[in-house]
């Protein structure tokens, strides 16, 4: 029995070009699911679990917002309408100029460590990163200046 007969069927049965149209479907299929959610799977799977405490700073913060923001100690921190392993856990204000303060806010956060990066959620976690600190009724925009990570 040969291989490839006269009418280019692989083994008598199946065609080539077929084999190549459902090898190529099959590849299609393969792609798809990964973008899908393999890769997020992988990541998932690779990633480890780490606490870190990292400070937001804040700058030319008017007095009433400063005020607000230490209201929010011990609040969950959300993202992307989901509650975080994150809590604020506490608000200092310096004053400054004008009557506007420098605000840092220290959070404690369970982060997913993975090619190379701390993540909260889906934002990155790095000294000198914009980061948004968001709870359910606060939201600011500030530079992470400090951060120490625990086991």
């Amino acid at each position: 029995m040969k291989i490839i007969d006269e009418k280019g069927r692989l083994f008598g049965k199946l065609n080539l070009i077929d084999l190549l149209v459902i090898v190529l479907i099959l590849a299609v299929i393969f792609v798809a699911v990964w973008k899908l959610g393999g890769s997020k799977a992988a990541e998932a799977a690779t990633s480890e679990k780490h606490t870190l405490e990292y400070t937001v700073l804040f700058e030319d913060v008017p007095a009433a917002v400063c005020d607000f923001a230490a209201t929010q100690e011990g609040a969950q921190l959300t993202n992307s309408g989901k509650l975080l392993d994150a809590h604020i856990v506490s608000v200092t204000d310096v004053p400054g100029e004008d009557g506007h303060f420098t605000l840092y806010v220290t959070v404690s956060a369970d982060a997913t460590y993975s090619g190379y990066v701390y993540k909260v959620g889906s934002q990155e976690v790095r000294v000198g990163y914009e980061y948004i600190v968001k709870t359910s009724e606060f939201e600011m925009t500030g530079i992470i200046s400090g951060m120490e990570v625990g086991a």
